[in-house]
């Protein structure tokens, strides 16, 4: 539990199922998350997601966990930890928990995966999630799965959000080529899926001097150490900046002009587009996966043509060159998928 968006979901139902008055556990293999955790909740530490032959290992210690315990409801979120908890309650005879399942991506098409689809109930976490699982995992679906978009929490990503005057000081102090420049940033952790290479047309083009902002450390990640040499020969290594994981995210959001999506595939949401329109930043976006939705309720104007390199160019440009006017919409709120979680595990378990 050190980063990304299924971890921190599990952190935010943990916590507010405490909060609610509910006995909470977490079982993961630790990691800077688990910090985190309200201290109303129990941490179990357990490697439920090492990909090795010895994690079958810890189903028979899983099953004695559940049942001392008398847990109601098990929800897993990736698949390693599902085949592990399915297996577990499969042989309790009495008090069997509920098994929830998340489908949180759209993985590789195989049994492996199926596991998703297995669970007494199964989230999606968009239509685009609900979609994927119903198409290709359907003779597993017990129950028709149930949609729970993720949400973001408006206090930490407020609509119109002013940048902490230190934090902005230090960014600039840091990042001082940033200075008298526009900014596009393109947030998250870089694969060749993320689509930084379709940015080329827009860094070629001669309509502006903006920057292109990258969370991403080339002396510390492979991929980013490729694109750095890969800009480096298209000779527009000038117009990028890297600053390396950032911890104020809405800081960030708020201080870029643009945030750009370009992911090859769908993605099953899409939560820095949510948290950079929610602050009120414009996104710039392929029209397609969970990206596509959030943009259609929340800014139809950013949708761009699945790898259209050329129109994502001239949509980034045509913001920076004008005023758009961003306006409040919050269809997904981190409340909100907290108390359907919750609803879904008195509706399955009666607890």
């Amino acid at each position: 539990m050190n980063n990304g968006g299924v971890e921190r979901g599990c952190v935010e139902v943990a916590n507010y199922l405490a909060a609610c008055g509910h006995r909470s556990l977490v079982l993961s293999a630790g990691g800077t998350m688990v910090g985190l955790l309200a201290s109303g909740v129990e941490h179990i530490s357990l490697p439920v997601g090492k990909k090795s032959w010895t994690a079958w290992f810890l189903i028979k210690k899983l099953r004695t966990l559940f049942v001392d315990y008398k847990v109601d409801v098990v929800h897993a979120r990736s698949r390693l930890p599902a085949w592990l908890a399915f297996l577990a309650i499969k042989k309790i005879k009495q008090h069997k928990p509920k098994f929830i399942t998340t489908v949180h991506g759209l993985y590789s098409v195989k049994k492996y995966s199926s596991i998703m689809a297995r669970g007494d109930e199964v989230v999606a976490v968009s239509m685009t999630a609900l979609h994927y699982v119903k198409k290709h995992y359907a003779k597993y679906l017990r129950t028709e799965p149930t949609l729970i978009y993720r949400g973001i929490d408006p206090a930490q990503f407020a609509f119109g959000h002013d940048p902490d005057i230190l934090w902005m000081h230090k960014f600039y102090q840091d990042f001082h080529q940033l200075v008298g420049h526009k900014m596009v940033l393109m947030a998250g952790r870089l694969t060749a899926l993320k689509g930084a290479k379709d940015l080329l047309p827009w860094l070629k083009s001669k309509d502006n001097d903006a920057k292109l902002v990258f969370t991403a450390d080339p002396a510390k990640d492979l991929y980013a150490a490729k694109l750095y040499h890969f800009f480096k020969q298209e000779k527009v290594d000038h117009r990028i900046i890297w600053i390396g994981v950032q911890q104020n995210m809405a800081d960030l959001y708020a201080v870029a002009h643009v945030v750009v999506s370009a992911s090859q595939r769908p993605e099953s949401f899409g939560r820095t587009v949510l948290e950079a329109l929610a602050v009120g930043t414009p996104v710039v976006a392929y029209e397609h996966g969970g990206v596509g939705e959030i943009l259609q309720k929340m800014f139809p104007e950013g949708r761009v043509e699945v790898r259209n390199s050329q129109q994502l160019a001239d949509k980034i440009n045509a913001i920076l060159a004008g005023h758009v006017e961003m306006t409040a919409a919050e269809p997904f709120l981190l409340d909100d998928m907290l108390s359907q979680t919750l609803s879904l595990y008195r509706q399955s378990s009666h607890v």
